[in-house]
């Protein structure tokens, strides 16, 4: 019943629009309320703006503090990754990397993150490993924490 009432309201709109005509005067172009008219360009042209060189060249859009590729590999103890949570697809239980350059993926027990190998994977926790270093990622409400164990300590 409502679709029918607006179909007929649109008709009697259209039929009232197609009634009225076009009979819209526009104003004039020219200066408004009685200005003298301006010929002259430089008058309404902005002034130049003097901009440092520095700041010119760099794009408006990019970050004012760029890390460089040497920083953001270095940081964190997975270098330049880091386990952002776990996900459990029935069966099967993955934990989810955000690698270098913003790409994410999920990992199994047993692939390499950077130089760590996943270990284990459980809903709360995922368990790396480099040579005889161990480290966890533990989850909880509070965020991923990481625990890393120094070499020998279980």
């Amino acid at each position: 019943m409502l679709p029918l009432a607006l179909a007929l309201l649109l008709g009697a709109a259209l039929a009232f629009q197609a009634l009225a005509g076009d009979e819209l005067d526009l104003p004039l172009a020219g200066p408004v309320r009685g200005g003298a008219a301006v010929d002259d360009r430089a008058a309404i042209q902005p002034p130049v703006a003097i901009i440092d060189p520095g700041i010119a060249r760099r794009s408006m859009f990019m970050p004012v503090f760029v890390e460089t590729k040497e920083a953001a590999a270095a940081q964190g103890p997975l270098g330049g990754y880091s386990v952002v949570g776990v996900v459990q697809v029935g069966a099967a239980i993955y934990a989810i990397v955000q690698g270098p350059g913003e790409q994410t993926f999920r990992a199994v027990p047993g692939q390499r993150v950077g130089d760590w190998q996943l270990r284990s994977v459980t809903r709360d926790q995922v368990a790396l490993s480099r040579g005889s270093e161990r480290m966890q990622v533990r989850f909880g409400p509070g965020g991923p924490v990481t625990t890393a164990a120094g070499k020998g300590e279980q």
